[in-house]
């Protein structure tokens, strides 16, 4: 560890787990963005920012240079693509199979074993893709990390083993953590076993090696701090928002299926499909609407998430899919703009969430959001009356947004939104970070509020642009 009053030498951004890739997403977005705007925060004190990767034998250096949309295209032959669709057939069936004999065969131990035959067949397909990604970007040399040294991991530490971090700990180094959630423990049954008992025990593991948390979220360091007080510990921690960057209007080809129902001014709901998200509760509320003469469809963007098998049957055996729900997978930035730009409003309906992207997104397109009232909501979009409990509350929600007065008042409330940039954010954290780790900001907002800034796009919104047809209609 560090003397006192010593600045760290190095700051080694542990990038595990993360892909190059020329527009990440996710937390790969949130730890590249922390490496693009953290080095020269860091380089300007005059410390060294690294990106490393845990191996078998220690910390070793990563290259996570940006790599050409193209480049990557040329990097995929034919014989990937068709391996890459075998694995995921094969994984589908495997995972069935693991549900059937736990179906016939109820037995604890059974149904322990094929849940764990059915994570695997859920990781088969990502699994040979970080393969690839290791083989086009190997790890370089092997660091010495020591006194002086912050390992700072803002990805994917709960997928590594701790006792890495521990070893790191042990040679003099700092371990400093960004929990993006910690849903797996509050919300196991939204989880596959056994990852989500792998995680509890990383996250518990940690709190003996990590001197400072930093949390996406109010609610997240609430929920680390209740599971490490059940554990017997006091961690010091903070919180660190994500930052938002309004990206420039994107342009891109939209699948004909798309710019049909697009004009219609649908609902939409963006993420990934996975239980925590209320896809059932849309479905079934807006399946009740449509029953009783309300014509506007919905719209579903997202890929398939684990334990994505019920609510895609859902989708798949729904007498309204094609005519009012759609569930579009795969859509690129440019066709994700242009549903932001010409939907009637955005559903975000997650039970919990580390932070929640979609609503600052469709409020910088100019589109009013009604979400489930949650924490981290509250958070982003503050006090209003936009907030729904339950299904009967999603109902009159929806009914309420098609008065012309009500959804321009939603869309002027929240058009007041502020929020940090990542150049912000990553200044503040890393300026934090550099500091004694008894310095360091402890139970409150590390960031800035000055920094804050206007969420919605100086251009014009789409809402403006094109303002949505009145289609719907209450029977």
């Amino acid at each position: 560890m560090r003397a006192s009053g010593e600045r760290p030498r190095r700051i080694i951004v542990d990038c595990s787990h993360i892909a190059p890739h020329p527009a990440p997403t996710g937390i790969p977005r949130v730890v590249m963005k922390y490496v693009e705007h953290g080095t020269p925060v860091a380089a300007r004190a005059g410390v060294e920012v690294l990106c490393a990767e845990a191996g078998p034998d220690g910390f070793h250096l990563r290259d996570l240079g940006p790599i050409a949309a193209a480049e990557v295209r040329a990097r995929k032959p034919i014989g990937l693509k068709l391996k890459l669709e075998a694995a995921r057939y094969g994984a589908r069936l495997l995972g069935a199979l693991a549900r059937l004999a736990a179906a016939l065969v109820p037995a604890r131990g059974v149904r322990r074993a094929m849940a764990q035959l059915e994570a695997f067949s859920l990781d088969m397909v990502p699994a040979m893709q970080r393969r690839r990604a290791v083989r086009r970007s190997p790890p370089g040399r092997r660091l010495d990390l020591g006194a002086g040294d912050i390992l700072f991991c803002p990805g994917y530490w709960h997928d590594t083993e701790t006792s890495a971090y521990a070893r790191a700990r042990a040679a003099g180094a700092e371990v400093v953590f960004l929990v993006h959630d910690i849903l797996p423990v509050t919300m196991p049954a939204h989880y596959v076993y056994p990852w989500r008992q792998e995680f509890e025990a990383r996250l518990s593991a940690s709190l003996d090696v990590v001197s400072h948390y930093y949390c996406i979220s109010g609610e997240t360091l609430r929920s680390l701090k209740a599971h490490a007080a059940w554990q017997g510990h006091s961690p010091r921690a903070s919180i660190a928002y994500n930052g938002f960057d309004p990206e420039p209007p994107a342009h891109g080809e939209v699948p004909a299926a798309l710019d049909a129902v697009l004009a219609q001014a649908p609902w939409l709901m963006v993420g990934t499909l996975e239980p925590k998200k209320g896809h059932e509760d849309a479905i079934a509320v807006f399946s009740h609407l449509w029953r009783t003469g309300y014509a506007r469809p919905l719209v579903l963007i997202g890929r398939r998430g684990w334990m994505s098998e019920p609510v895609r049957d859902i989708i798949q055996t729904s007498p309204w899919l094609g005519t009012r729900l759609f569930w579009f997978d795969g859509l690129d930035d440019g066709a994700v703009a242009a549903a932001y730009r010409k939907a009637h409003a955005l559903l975000f309906a997650s039970e919990a969430e580390g932070f929640g992207l979609p609503l600052l997104e469709a409020v910088s397109h100019g589109v009013p959001v009604v979400t489930r009232d949650i924490p981290v909501a509250r958070e982003v979009l503050g006090e209003g009356d936009f907030y729904f409990k339950g299904r009967a509350g999603l109902i009159a929600a929806l009914t309420a947004l098609e008065a012309p007065a009500r959804r321009a008042a939603v869309r002027e409330r929240q058009a007041r939104i502020a929020w940090w940039d990542w150049a912000s954010v990553a200044e503040a954290v890393f300026t934090d970070l550099m500091r004694m780790p008894d310095a360091r900001v402890v139970g409150e907002v590390v960031l800035d509020s000055s920094r804050r800034r206007p969420v919605v796009q100086t251009r014009k919104s789409g809402a403006e642009a094109e303002m949505p047809k009145k289609v719907a209609s209450i029977g």
